[in-house]
């Protein structure tokens, strides 16, 4: 069986890619930014029955050349995950822009220069709906990098603009594929977490008190890996970017799904009115101002189309989410 790489292996989404592809038989190569991740990357796997001899680790860091070369040699696919996610929003957005940008332009020029067959490309929602007030959103949409949006939706719309440019212009027949998840959610295979995980885990830790009117679309990690396995052999795919977004939902609609799950979750809402009032003095409000009491709707009826994608129960993925959060102690 063919050999993929895989960057930032260690991260949510791709130790989900590594286990599917692991199941399906592939060889895979992978980054890491940190060794230190190795033993607890090999321990997950293994607990799941996966030969992990299948792996050959590669220490690379977005912003050095150091090592890609050597763990991209010899992959027919390249799937590039791994793109720097804040935990709050950074000072200097540069902090995430670079990284993100520079990361991408790294591998995927690696890849057209060893002539690999597929690149998929880790993106986000993020990329496509920033910036706008309209509520529906395709695959035709671009977040507006040029006006002052928040600093993660920049850093992926840029970072995947990036791709497509490099693409368009290699004169190579390698091909690319975009996948565009929502909030991604559902159980974690290490401690590590995604930014929606927080949320969760936010409701049931009390550092969200109050649901705020926000409405976002949800996907349950698996799909999300799935998607990427599927895309990488479809060639259906190829010069597509798909969302992922399996159901749109309020934040107190989750809160609802926690307390009839058994987990603790906030059960007062803020109005709208109070909601946006209260966005002009708490900076962590400030960024979802322009969201407030809208439903954000996104079209993934491509990622069913194309990829055939069914998607897991949301209620189900919120669960085992918040399940998985109890056991890593990120509660």
């Amino acid at each position: 069986m063919k050999k993929v790489f895989i960057s930032g292996i260690s991260g949510y989404i791709a130790m989900h890619c590594a286990q599917q592809l692991l199941e399906k038989g592939y060889s895979i190569n992978a980054t890491v930014r940190d060794t230190k991740k190795i033993d607890p990357i090999k321990k997950a796997l293994k607990d799941l029955s996966l030969d992990v001899s299948k792996i050959d680790f590669f220490e690379a860091d977005l912003l050095s050349d150091q090592n890609w070369e050597d763990a991209m040699t010899g992959c027919e696919d390249v799937l590039h995950v791994a793109s720097p996610y804040p935990l709050a929003q950074p000072k200097d957005e540069n902090d995430l822009i670079k990284p993100a940008v520079e990361g991408t332009e790294r591998v995927v020029s690696l890849a057209l220069k060893q002539n690999v067959r597929k690149i998929v490309l880790t993106s986000s929602v993020a990329a496509i709906s920033s910036g706008h007030t309209k509520k529906q959103f395709s695959e035709e949409d671009w977040s507006k990098v040029d006006e002052p949006i928040p600093a993660y939706p920049k850093s992926k719309a840029l970072a995947e603009m990036k791709a497509w440019d490099l693409i368009k212009n290699s004169g190579s027949n390698t091909a690319l594929s975009v996948i565009n998840p929502a909030g991604v959610i559902g159980p974690s295979l290490t401690s590590e977490i995604s930014s929606t995980q927080l949320i969760i885990a936010g409701l049931m830790n009390g550092r969200i008190p109050v649901n705020l009117p926000v409405h976002i679309g949800y996907v349950d990690v698996r799909d999300v890996a799935l998607a990427h396995i599927k895309a990488l052999e479809s060639p259906k795919a190829d010069g597509h970017r798909i969302i992922l977004s399996n159901k749109e939902l309020w934040q107190k609609e989750v809160s609802v799904i926690l307390r009839e799950g058994g987990f603790k979750a906030p059960k007062t809402s803020f109005s709208i009115p109070v909601a946006k009032l209260l966005s002009y003095f708490v900076p962590a409000l400030k960024p979802a101002r322009k969201f407030l009491g809208k439903a954000m709707v996104k079209d993934s009826s491509k990622a069913e189309d194309l990829l055939g994608i069914k998607y897991r129960d949301v209620t189900e993925s919120i669960l085992e989410d918040a399940k998985s959060l109890t056991e890593f102690n990120r509660v």
